[in-house]
């Protein structure tokens, strides 16, 4: 795998690797390690779990074909937006090996090139600074790391609205690590933004996968986790289908699974989102994807033909 996605790895000495859950509470803080920084540059970096590599994989593969396939369709007018950036640079907490994240596999991809602004959004103002000075380090001044909380959708769209021209296609990369980013930052963007595709890291497996069946069985005593899922969603219809009561009764857990990303694309199809595809990573979480036009689920499906194990899928 690593000959065919070159992210600048390096063994990381330092890294205590395996921490279970415990551990990382008390060497990580927002996931970024303090018992160790970069080998690479001696700045922070972010503890991931093996799958890291995986959803990197899709996001670049996509990357490719959309800036390339794009580019001279929109009088250069292509963007890259990513919600929830981390640091630039990420360590495995397996076996300790360091790799380039989420931003820089896209700053540094050769079709880059084709990209007129590219703006990266955390709510962690080390993580922010951290970032911004990976970017300065490549001499990309068409690419900036920035505050942006979420929860807030109204400042952090108007920072996009300010930095972006809203007559351009855009790619938009939401990469939180739980269901906590609210659906109305995705309406927001889409009225900042009316040509985006989308491509969304859904904690299906891990956050949701803990909480769901209490939430849904025990609803007047979850009420937080009701709300959090509901806000992410966009509605709470999915706590008020007897379906999804009847498998959490059962302890389904797949179906409330699937549930749930069939729920969170019923909202994308109330503002304007018609083609969609997803790709499991491993039982953590699901990359979702979402365009308004037939090309980009056809350039989505191109880009996936092989898939982060080497295989080539048959359909």
């Amino acid at each position: 795998m690593k000959d065919r996605l070159d992210l600048n790895y390096v063994q990381n000495e330092e890294c205590k690797q395996g921490c279970n859950k415990y551990d990382r509470k008390e060497i990580t803080e927002n996931d970024l390690c303090s018992g160790t920084n970069s080998t690479f540059d001696n700045l922070p970096i972010r503890c991931v779990g093996e799958w890291g590599m995986q959803k990197i994989y899709h996001l670049v593969q996509y990357f490719g074909i959309f800036s390339n396939g794009m580019n001279n369709k929109w009088n250069g007018e292509l963007n890259y937006i990513e919600i929830c950036s981390g640091p630039g640079r990420c360590v495995s907490r397996k076996d300790g090996m360091e790799f380039d994240g989420t931003a820089l596999s896209i700053i540094k991809h050769k079709a880059y090139k084709n990209i007129r602004n590219a703006l990266f959004f955390d709510f962690n103002e080390v993580i922010v600074e951290t970032l911004n000075k990976r970017i300065n380090a490549l001499n990309k001044s068409n690419a900036k790391a920035l505050f942006g909380d979420y929860s807030r959708p109204e400042a952090l769209c108007e920072t996009i609205h300010n930095s972006i021209n809203t007559k351009s296609l855009n790619l938009v990369f939401f990469d939180p690590t739980d269901c906590s980013v609210p659906f109305t930052l995705i309406s927001h963007i889409k009225k900042v933004l009316p040509n985006a595709d989308l491509i969304i890291n859904l904690a299906s497996g891990t956050d949701f996968n803990r909480n769901v069946i209490n939430a849904l069985l025990k609803p007047d005593s979850y009420t937080k986790t009701v709300s959090k899922y509901s806000k992410f969603l966009g509605s709470s219809d999915f706590f008020k289908d007897p379906v999804n009561i009847k498998f959490a009764t059962e302890k389904n857990n797949q179906n409330l699974r699937n549930n749930f990303r069939e729920s969170y694309k019923n909202s994308l199809r109330h503002i304007g989102y018609e083609y969609f595809d997803f790709k499991q990573i491993k039982h953590f979480y699901d990359l979702l994807f979402a365009s308004k036009h037939k090309m980009g689920l056809s350039f989505w499906e191109k880009a996936n033909k092989i898939g982060f194990d080497g295989q080539r899928e048959l359909f």
